[in-house]
């Protein structure tokens, strides 16, 4: 595509930013790129090539973009912000530390958006107690938002304070009755509880459209028929069905061949993730060998090798001392029943992907 010349600096952030919204990234840096050379010392293009390289997991290439931004505003929140985010990737946690206590030095603690984001992205990295404090300014800042409960009640989730994570999953379906994501959150909680009733009450009131995670398609299909007694072709299970269905649809062999392609030539090792607290991955020094990312339904996330993962998954389950080979037994029948498709139990590859096939996981590197 090409740009016609008298376009300004502003023209050309607006296209591409239009074109990072639709995912299109190599081109929305070709544009920034192209407009950096005529308008070299455009703070504003330079924000939005760090930020397409964060997307792009370029992170040495975003940092420099920062860097360079950094150089002619200094106090700018959004480089200071993104500048954090690419020292995290790259490993440099002292450096990234420093930039999100300079932000609030300059009084951005009352920005509650840009709070969260610091929160999120600390959060990703493991670094809960850091992240709690950031989503506790953001709820200084704006103590109303929704969002706000439903990132504290995540950490608190990480940190394994259940009854923390009920109380503010509740706290965000008060400020927001449609929050899906925190009756999500609060119905999971409640099932590992063993308080099916009350789980099945959070859960059924995301309407079926607007469930967007197989995982928790198929909890609600377990719930009704476990609460409700019913059969497996039951009508009021048939609309969570076709969600699952549609979620789970494999593609076909070009498509897949197509995004591994796209994949390779990103320097990428799996989807890119779906939600807001899938933003922000680890740093790229520590996802070479058989380094692996996965996410329940739960939002808990596991990382390590195939079998640290399954092993992993063992430990925070029911029951903890069975062998890891009969929690995959089990787990594999409990799936075949709940979503027709098979999971392998000999392997903890082929079980996590088998999985991750049927909705139950998200392989996310």
């Amino acid at each position: 595509m090409t740009q016609p010349d008298y376009w300004n600096g502003d023209q050309y952030d607006a296209e591409a930013q239009r074109l990072y919204e639709a995912g299109d990234y190599d081109q929305a840096l070709d544009i920034l790129k192209r407009a950096l050379e005529r308008y070299p010392d455009s703070v504003e293009l330079l924000v939005s090539l760090g930020y397409t390289y964060l997307a792009c997991e370029e992170f040495a290439w975003a940092h420099a973009a920062f860097d360079r931004a950094l150089w002619y505003d200094p106090d700018h929140e959004e480089i200071l912000t993104g500048i954090g985010e690419a020292k995290l990737r790259l490993g440099d946690r002292m450096g990234a530390f420093r930039a999100y206590d300079v932000l609030v030095e300059l009084g951005f603690d009352t920005d509650a958006e840009l709070m969260l984001c610091v929160g999120r992205s600390l959060l990703r990295e493991g670094l809960i107690d850091r992240a709690l404090n950031f989503f506790r300014l953001a709820r200084a800042a704006d103590p109303r938002n929704p969002d706000v409960a439903l990132d504290l009640g995540f950490a608190f989730y990480r940190k394994g304070d259940v009854e923390a994570v009920l109380r503010w999953a509740r706290k965000a379906i008060r400020l927001d009755p449609m929050l899906a994501d925190g009756r999500a959150l609060c119905g999971n909680i409640l099932y590992e509880r063993g308080e099916f009733t009350d789980a099945l009450e959070q859960l059924e009131r995301i309407p079926a459209r607007e469930v967007g995670d197989p995982a928790v398609a198929w909890r609600i299909i377990e719930l009704k028929r476990r609460v409700y007694d019913l059969p497996a072709d039951a009508p009021e299970v048939r609309p969570y069905m076709l969600v699952l269905e549609e979620l789970a649809t494999e593609p076909s062999p070009e498509e897949r061949l197509i995004g591994e392609v796209e994949a390779e030539a990103r320097g990428l090792r799996g989807p890119r993730a779906r939600n807001q607290l899938d933003l922000f991955g680890r740093p790229a020094v520590m996802v070479t060998g058989d380094w692996h990312r996965v996410r329940s339904a739960d939002g808990s996330v596991f990382e390590g090798d195939w079998e640290t993962i399954v092993r992993t998954m063992r430990d925070r389950g029911s029951d903890p001392a069975q062998s890891v080979l009969d929690f995959m037994r089990a787990e594999s029948h409990r799936l075949l029943d709940l979503t027709g498709g098979p999971v392998s139990c000999d392997d903890a590859r082929q079980f996590i992907e088998d999985a991750a096939r049927v909705g139950a996981l998200e392989i996310e590197r």
